[in-house]
């Protein structure tokens, strides 16, 4: 591929372009900070998903396709071992259970949960070190954000949830660096991930979803193993007439004329989860905790809310009356009401069906107006509030923009992990998880992480 090259192709070629590039990168072409970001999402998405392994759907797919036998693959948290793409899936499923995990503007949807379980699943296999781990990670991100960036909106608003979708490619391509495959296998790797991608947001709210993100992990593990045994696919399946990009967005953008990654990797601009519930709610729980610190004001004191939101919430996040925890993730009234009063929404505890049905919490959501912006920044919340005294209150928030700060972020990141991770495996475990991963790129075996993770 030659980079020189400028400017845009007809989007006939980005299957074949991306593959020759997943079967070039190695360790020397990725930064530093690439690699700095890798650990920062690993330790979030493995936190997450120790967190989630208890859920019940979890459950459920251990019972149906975890063991106990000498497999190849860890299940985390004492779930057992299972086979590659088990693991996947079921790591996979837990690591979006509670949707806590990190997302990205670029894809639409949450990067890492696909991308990791597949990638660690395929590491342990073909006993990786921790560099080619963090690398496959970089690999996986930038393809789900090229990808996404191609379908951009039209196919998440066409109801495709990315994760599912965007996500297959980005585990496919993660596995293919892992194992090595040449151009030409990489590039049937995306066929075969390009005819799995699936995932629906009717499905929000429900077991379904986090179900996506494990199956966009199984799926592309399977893509790359498959394909490195010479299993055939259309070598053109993203771009062309009846492909992935064409039959599931109305509106497809041109593709680069090559993988620039000189102003730095989609892995940088990860964005990541410190409260409990949709990503498009965050941003208006900030603005209402911008309006607890500037002004004192608690649920006590509504009399009226308006919310102020992009149109790309609709669908999403506006469940109006939800009766479960996972309806309450996906409700920004509901949400607002309980920021507003000050709960702790980075608590996996009070994601219930108690508080969902809170007759306080209900009243108080009954005076929130949520309206839909058509136009400006996707991410921003401008939240009003009147209060019992008259008083007219108002402040905005837009949580889409990564850090620059990273050791402020790391720190960050620990003691997220450390709140929901820690009471499952306990405090010796989870300090050998935070070294081992703080480790990764100089570490020549993984071994110190299955130990603190399975």
């Amino acid at each position: 591929m030659n980079q020189q090259t400028q400017g845009l192709n007809d989007g006939m070629a980005c299957t074949s372009l991306l593959a020759e590039w997943i079967s070039s990168v190695d360790d020397a072409a990725i930064s530093p900070a690439a690699f700095e970001w890798a650990r920062h999402v690993m330790l979030d998405w493995v936190a997450v998903a120790i967190a989630g392994s208890s859920e019940p759907l979890v459950r459920m797919l251990v019972a149906e396709y975890g063991e106990a036998g000498d497999l190849p693959c860890s299940l985390l948290a004492g779930g057992g071992r299972a086979r590659p793409v088990e693991a996947a899936l079921i790591n996979g499923s837990a690591g979006h259970a509670l949707d806590f995990d990190d997302v990205s503007s670029n894809m639409f949807g949450h990067p890492t949960v696909p991308v990791a379980p597949a990638a660690l699943a395929l590491a342990q296999v073909e006993r990786a070190s921790g560099r080619d781990l963090l690398r496959a990670m970089v690999v996986g991100h930038e393809v789900e954000s090229r990808v996404g960036a191609m379908v951009g909106p039209s196919h998440y608003r066409h109801g495709f949830h990315a994760t599912g979708t965007v996500g297959t490619f980005g585990a496919a391509a993660a596995c293919a660096n892992l194992k090595k495959l040449d151009a030409s296998r990489t590039a049937h790797a995306l066929g075969l991930a390009a005819t799995q991608a699936a995932g629906l947001k009717c499905m929000f709210g429900t077991m379904a979803k986090p179900l996506h993100a494990g199956k966009a992990a199984m799926n592309g593990l399977m893509a790359a193993q498959l394909a490195a045994r010479g299993f055939t696919a259309n070598e053109h399946a993203i771009e062309c007439a009846q492909g992935f990009a064409r039959t599931q967005a109305p509106e497809v953008n041109p593709f680069p004329a090559f993988v620039d990654t000189s102003a730095g990797f989609a892995i940088e601009n990860t964005l990541f989860k410190y409260h409990a519930s949709c990503y498009l709610t965050h941003s208006t729980i900030e603005a209402i905790r911008l309006l607890r610190l500037r002004h004192g004001v608690g649920l006590e004191d509504l009399d009226a809310m308006t919310i102020l939101v992009a149109g790309n919430h609709r669908g999403v996040c506006d469940i109006d009356n939800p009766q479960t925890g996972l309806n309450v993730k996906f409700s920004i009234k509901h949400l607002a009401a309980l920021a507003l009063d000050g709960a702790n929404t980075a608590s996996l505890d009070i994601y219930s069906s108690q508080t969902a049905l809170n007759e306080r919490l209900v009243q108080a959501r009954r005076r929130v107006t949520l309206t839909f912006a058509e136009t400006g920044e996707r991410n921003d919340a401008v939240v009003s509030i009147r209060t019992r005294d008259g008083r007219e209150l108002t402040a905005d928030a837009n949580v889409a923009i990564p850090s620059t700060d990273l050791g402020a972020q790391w720190d960050r990141l620990v003691d997220k992990a450390r709140y929901i991770a820690e009471p499952v495996i306990g405090s010796a475990r989870f300090k050998n998880l935070v070294s081992a991963i703080g480790q990764l790129d100089h570490s020549p075996s993984l071994q110190p992480l299955f130990e603190a993770i399975q």
